[in-house]
């Protein structure tokens, strides 16, 4: 299994700004994947879950693989390492 097939086999959900500059990757373990793209910044992290945001985790994992990203009105596009992509339309949180 690639990296973005264990993406999409794990995720359960998605954030993202009202100006799509920040989007958060939520999956099945709690952890999240933040993605942040502005003029000033552009930046991936992992982040546990809620109770534990300094574990890795499954998020942990996958974002060592992260070989670019692009976020913008249109969806989030992950490049990973093996080559694979993770390409999801995103909606903006009210």
């Amino acid at each position: 299994m690639n990296a973005a097939e264990r993406l999409d086999q794990h995720f359960t959900s998605s954030e993202t700004t009202p100006e799509f500059s920040e989007a958060v990757l939520t999956l099945d373990d709690g952890t999240r994947l933040c993605f942040c793209h502005t003029v000033e910044q552009r930046w991936a992290k992992a982040v546990g879950p809620e109770d534990a945001p300094a574990s890795g985790g499954l998020a942990g994992e996958l974002i060592e693989q992260v070989t670019g990203f692009r976020l913008n009105a249109k969806h989030l596009d992950v490049q990973f390492a093996d080559g694979s992509q993770f390409d999801r339309p995103l909606k903006p949180v009210d």
